[in-house]
């Protein structure tokens, strides 16, 4: 959480600063239309249009955009500077608040309460018995007349204050007077004073220095324009405002939230130590003080308090397993502070480095929160545990707590448009919550130290691969569709087919549908090679932890493999029936059936594939009480693998199957297609597969869960294994042969390269489409279920067509500079002399490179943003297109052919002559066009 917090405060600062900066140039808003701000004007930008309208303009300009935003960004130098000053200051705060504590205080020493010594004795006999070597002082504080006693200081230096009624209790109840001390002594021993100070000056600076004057400027910005102020963000980009105001009320909420806990497991953890050092039990048997507050209210704000009450004190040291069990309010915080940090890192570093670095600072905690608890109980008579569901699930909770408000801050909508895919965060949260926690007591059975810990390394490894792999699918494809960009009606998804796989796409129209509401989830992650190996490794571990050494815990192999192979003859049977229905509706001929039809077909056996696996996972996990995941997870594999061979079998066999038949009608046996058809299959599935099993085991075991609660049945728990003896250890051949048949076949499908990108959809294909799209000057038609757009404001108009204007230019003046280039060479040849029968002998090498230059120009031209109106756009984009045909065309009559005739060095000299006029009536187009743009532009540059 402190990570989090100095990690906001370089974002926080970054748009504090910039703010400023704008605030300094004037209420003038053309102001605000550079750098960055610019770039996304310039790209389509409209604050008064809805999410998925922007997300479709950025997406048709993403490079532009993306080379735009690197030319305009830069490292945030200064905000980097004052967060580490932010950090100095709170360093300073931490040195010197004790100091401002005791000049404060108004206590007393020791020595003025204690006359004859003998509580001075007492508190050093105390202090030899809890080994503090620091320097500590005890102080008595006359205003408090409770019998208790609190710790303050800085690292190295102590203070214990000692309240006055502790001191009369100290006759009355010696043991209590002895407890009280040696708790707080329990706080010095275990660094809890110098963690909940150091805490508490970092977010006291950080609230000072930071989240103050960002709601400061936040409320400024709000009041000028609400004065007036003509502002693009005014009134269509209050929900970015309010993002900017839930940001920091939940980090202020967060940051609570994880001080009170911590503070409150710590009290917990000093009331064990004392106890240890020989405190009574019996001293905590105290009434809990009647306050101000209300009992109702008290009881519903514990997570509230950093100091638990006397009944919960009491619980904790009668049975102090609970306070290893893994706490769900600490998953739900570590889920919170991952969603809000790695958006505050992409400030600094690439999105994947981004996410990865904030794997590696969450990962530790969850493997430490859920493998404590059972490293613990591998050593006593208690061998249950959890299954880790609940801590995944409020790790996923946490995770789409702050992906919800985190995702707000570059929206201009008050809720994604497609809000429900945020659901999917209880997956990405409880998938590796759930397999780390099943996992862990297999590596407990290795018989050396050594091993366990390697073993538990690499599962941790693991266990932040797929927690990344999560999250990117989320940053890749999740969130693009719950931004209601999804390509809901097939649009630009049709365009693409239509481009790719030429044909009659009208009779799959309802396939077309499907594929475009599968398209970004399933292509987020299929190519990834984190997401292959941790797709690999999360069946592979626990299959061969369990294989080599069995005794202990077993995953009943022998019944898993089972219910694996009758997965696979249900995927078996389920894609003869896919083939079946699809041969019913087939083309008559083999031409039209390499068309849609094709394509269909394949996606259909994707579909089939991955239904199998979600069937299997989820009635493995269904009926498991223990370890239900891996076992879903090795069958499911099983029926992944032969549900290939099916593949590859039907399509090798393809016209020899009759109604099976899939697109061939002539019987002939055809590895080569068998073999080309499965890799496509195998390419969209091999990682979604597994991703698909998980969600059907969550949901198996989920539904079993409900089944049993009802019906009252114990439900299963989890079991640690004892440490297995050397000699207890047997291989037996089914299961490591079982284990080489799975292992080697998903090796090789993992090394060997995707299938040709023309039968896929890729995003970035996906793009290029959509910013032909935008070139075309007919508007799209708007999607159904997307959010309304409202009419766009001509300011909002003025203000984009200024920021293409202004960057526009120097690509303007670059086609302005090739032109006169090209003018210069035409005035040599002017001056040349002439030949007697009227002719000039022509460089055709300086012409060439001058149109090559010309083309080069216009080439970037075209990769500039496309102008935000349409009407603007096609005088823009037509002369552009007239500058390149005639620059291809003068490169190619330029060069001289072998052997050339004089009738054709004459017909080539007209098309040179033709191409020169063809770029110079470009050019003047060119201009014309830029110059209407300039003037439908409500400002201009000063």
């Amino acid at each position: 959480m402190m990570i989090l917090v100095t990690a906001s405060g370089v974002t926080m600062f970054e748009i504090e600063l910039e703010r400023l900066m704008l605030m300094q140039r004037g209420p003038d808003p053309v102001a605000g239309l550079q750098g960055t701000m610019g770039c996304l004007y310039a790209a389509g930008l409209d604050p008064s249009s809805g999410d998925q309208a922007n997300l479709l303009a950025q997406e048709a300009n993403m490079a532009a955009l993306t080379k735009c935003l690197a030319e305009h960004s830069s490292f945030p130098y200064a905000a980097v500077l004052a967060t580490l000053a932010m950090l100095v200051i709170a360093g300073l705060v931490y040195w010197l608040l004790p100091k401002v504590r005791d000049r404060r205080g108004g206590t007393l020493a020791i020595e003025m309460v204690d006359p004859d010594g003998t509580l001075r004795a007492e508190l050093e006999a105390l202090r030899e018995r809890a080994a503090i070597r620091a320097h500590l002082t005890f102080r008595v504080d006359p205003t408090r007349m409770t019998s208790g006693a609190s710790v303050y200081g800085r690292t190295g230096r102590y203070t214990v204050r000692l309240h006055v009624g502790l001191l009369a209790r100290r006759s009355a109840d010696p043991d209590g007077f002895r407890a009280v001390v040696l708790h707080e002594l329990a706080h010095v021993h275990h660094r809890d004073v110098d963690l909940a100070y150091a805490s508490t000056a970092l977010w006291r600076v950080f609230v000072a220095v930071a989240l103050v004057p960002t709601f400061a400027v936040v409320g400024w910005t709000v009041f000028l324009a609400l004065s007036g102020t003509q502002s693009p963000w005014w009134p269509a980009g209050a929900p970015v405002f309010a993002a900017e105001l839930t940001f920091g009320l939940l980090l202020a909420v967060m940051v609570h939230l994880a001080r009170a806990d911590l503070l409150r497991h710590r009290e917990f953890q000093a009331d064990l130590q004392a106890v240890a050092w020989g405190a009574s039990p019996g001293s905590w048997n105290q009434p809990d003080p009647v306050g101000p507050v209300a009992p109702v209210v008290h009881r519903l704000t514990p997570l509230l308090r950093t100091h638990p009450d006397w009944a919960e004190r009491r619980s904790a040291l009668a049975d102090t397993s609970r306070l290893f069990r893994a706490r769900p309010l600490e998953m739900f915080l570590s889920g919170v502070s991952a969603s809000l940090l790695y958006p505050a890192f992409m400030r600094l570093m690439p999105a994947t480095t981004a996410v990865g670095l904030t794997v590696a600072l969450v990962t530790p905690v969850i493997c430490l929160t859920l493998g404590l608890p059972i490293i613990r109980l591998s050593h006593s008579a208690d061998r249950s545990t959890g299954s880790g569901a609940l801590p995944g699930l409020g790790l996923g909770c946490g995770l789409l707590v702050g992906e919800f408000v985190a995702s707000g801050r570059g929206r201009t909508e008050w809720l994604l448009p497609q809000p429900q895919y945020l659901a999917a965060f209880l997956i990405i949260g409880a998938i590796p919550a759930i397999w780390w926690s099943q996992v862990l007591p297999l590596t407990l059975q290795l018989p050396k130290r050594g091993r366990r810990w390697g073993a538990a390394t690499l599962c941790a490894l693991v266990t932040a691969m797929v927690l990344w792999s999560g999250m990117m699918w989320w940053l890749w494809g999740g969130r693009i569709v719950a931004m209601g960009a999804g390509d809901q009606d097939g649009t630009i998804l049709a365009k693409q087919y239509a481009t790719l796989v030429p044909g009659d796409w009208q009779n799959y129209r309802m396939d077309l549908s499907a594929l475009s509401h599968m398209l970004m989830l399933l292509t987020a992650l299929f190519r990834n090679p984190v997401a292959k190996a941790a797709t690999f490794l999360i069946w592979l571990l626990p299959l061969s932890l369990t294989i080599v050494y069995r005794a202990g815990v077993s995953l009943r192999l022998r019944r898993t493999l089972a219910a694996g192979i009758a997965g696979a003859i249900v995927a078996w049977a389920g894609l003869a029936m896919a083939m079946y229905q699809l041969y019913r509706q087939r083309p008559a001929t083999l031409e039209e059936r390499t068309g849609p039809y094709m394509l269909v077909h394949v996606w259909w056996m994707i579909a089939t594939v991955l239904a199998a696996c979600f069937l299997t996972a989820a009635l493995v996990a269904a009926f498991s009480r223990t370890n239900w995941l891996l076992k879903a997870l090795i069958a499911a594999q099983i029926t992944q693998l032969l549900a290939y061979g099916a593949v590859f079998l039907l399509y090798t066999a393809d016209g020899c199957l009759g109604p099976f038949n899939g697109i061939i009608d002539v019987c002939h046996w055809r590895p080569a297609n068998g073999v080309a058809f499965g890799r496509r299959v195998a390419d969209f599935t091999l990682v979604n597969a597994v991703l698909s099993s998980v969600c059907g085991a969550l949901i198996g075991a989920g539904g079993a869960w409900v089944v049993r609660r009802l019906g009252h049945t114990p439900v299963g728990q989890g079991h640690v294994p004892r440490r297995v003896d050397s000699r207890a250890r047997r291989w037996r051949f089914p299961e490591v042969a079982a284990a080489f048949v799975l292992a080697i076949p998903t090796a090789l499908l993992i090394a060997m390269p995707g299938p040709h990108p023309a039968t896929s959809a890729s995003p970035k294909s996906v793009q290029d489409l959509a910013r032909s799209a935008g070139n075309d000057s007919t508007p799209a038609p708007p999607t159904p279920g997307a959010s309304p757009t409202r009419p766009e404001d001509p300011k909002v108009r003025g203000w984009k067509l200024w920021s293409w204007w202004s960057g526009g230019v120097r690509y303007l003046a670059k086609i302005n500079s090739a032109a006169n280039d090209l003018d210069a060479e035409r005035n040599k040849l002017l001056a040349l002399p002439r030949h007697a029968d009227g002719t000039v002998t022509v460089d055709e090498k300086a012409y060439r490179r001058a149109c090559g230059a010309m083309l080069a120009r216009v080439d970037d031209a075209q990769a500039y943003f496309t102008v935000p109106d349409p009407a603007l756009q096609k005088p823009w984009f037509d002369a552009l297109n007239r500058i390149h045909n005639g620059a291809m065309a003068c490169q190619e009559a330029s060069t001289v052919p072998p052997n050339e005739s004089a009738a054709q060095n004459t017909e080539r000299g007209k098309r040179f002559v033709a191409a020169l006029s063809e770029m110079a009536q470009g050019v003047k187009d060119v201009n014309s066009a830029f110059q209407s743009i300039e003037t439908a532009a409500d400002y201009k540059p000063r």
